[in-house]
């Protein structure tokens, strides 16, 4: 009898704790690969050590991120399926690089001549993400989460020679990236040119490329001084930049305690974010010019010369993406970026 009670017993009790076991993380301790794009002596670098040494003080060593630098796993452009193929576990990439994956992301990381601000970005990210339902369905869709998203200082036009007009910009070659610089480029009569981060200096080196849009600070840290030693003061980009994802998968082994810290950290590190390339943006320009670098001014007329002669990014935008069926997002999208940009 007893052995029939005991079974009777197994019996009822076996199903739901094998359904528990399958619904509840493997382990309460995991330790996260993360590629990480960037070199690690760049500000936003800086903010990811302290993300991740924050979550594991925070979690008590139950989980850890092991950050991989400089496409030390796998290349920029690779970040998106490495995730979705399980290949790593979190990942430092921009999503203009997968604007066919994930076009609502990729948009305010790409689309040049936008905004003037850096916060501008940390509001942007804030308001889409909780405004604008396609984020989420995006994300989902991908087999991956948004952590929080950095910033960076202007872009601004860094050659080999002085560039003070639009004008100047016939024949040159720029790097480029996505789909919107590269018609931002040609408006001003330029030649696109798609690089990765590390083959910025070695294309102005060898001359594959006359220009590259980037910010003074990593102007510093890529030591792109050596071989460009001119700064024009015209805003090609700026916006949200590098966003640490974080897969599914991966976000399914922590419990809800650690995923509260991620979460929580994250927004934190968006704001450390934030000051600290505003402050590494002021001591580079210092620097540069203790390097040589001379910067130019570029009048106001023609960087409305230049604005006027792109396409129109926010109409295309919406247009390209109703005929994917989601129109409205997108004119929700664009109508939030103008409300916090003011243009």
């Amino acid at each position: 009898m007893k052995k029939t009670l005991f079974k009777t017993v197994l019996a009822s009790v076996l199903p739901a704790a094998i359904a528990f076991a399958l619904a509840a993380p493997a382990s309460a301790e995991v330790t996260l690969r993360m590629s990480h794009q960037w070199t690690e002596n760049n500000a936003g670098s800086v903010v990811d050590k302290w993300f991740a040494n924050e979550v594991e003080k925070r979690t008590k060593g139950q989980v850890k991120i092991k950050i991989f630098w400089a496409e030390a796993l796998g290349k920029a452009k690779e970040n998106l399926g490495l995730l979705q193929q399980g290949a790593i576990d979190m990942a430092a990439m921009s999503p203009g690089y997968f604007p066919a994956q994930m076009p609502f992301y990729a948009a305010p990381n790409s689309i040049p001549m936008t905004m003037d601000e850096v916060p501008h970005a940390t509001t942007l990210m804030k308001r889409l993400m909780t405004e604008v339902p396609i984020y989420q369905a995006e994300t989902k869709r991908n087999g991956i989460k948004a952590l929080f998203f950095h910033h960076l200082n202007p872009y601004k036009l860094v050659c080999k020679e002085a560039v003070t007009a639009v004008a100047g910009m016939k024949g040159k070659k720029m790097r480029t990236w996505g789909k919107d610089m590269p018609r931002m480029v040609q408006a001003a009569g330029g030649t696109p040119v798609t690089l990765s981060l590390p083959e910025i200096y070695e294309g102005l080196s060898r001359g594959s490329v006359d220009c590259a849009p980037f910010a003074v600070d990593l102007v510093v840290n890529y030591k792109i001084y050596e071989v460009a030693k001119h700064v024009s003061d015209i805003t090609l980009w700026l916006g949200p930049s590098t966003g640490i994802w974080i897969s599914q998968a991966a976000w399914a082994k922590l419990t809800p305690e650690q995923q509260k810290v991620m979460v929580d950290t994250g927004l934190e590190a968006a704001e450390r974010d934030r000051d600290a390339v505003l402050a590494a943006g002021k001591k580079a320009i210092g620097t540069l010019k203790e390097k040589g670098v001379q910067f130019h001014d570029f009048p106001a007329a023609e960087k409305a010369k230049w604005r006027a002669a792109n396409p129109d990014f926010f109409a295309d935008f919406i247009a390209e993406m109703d005929k994917k069926g989601w129109g409205e997002d997108a004119k929700k999208t664009i109508a939030i970026w103008k409300e916090v940009t003011g243009r």
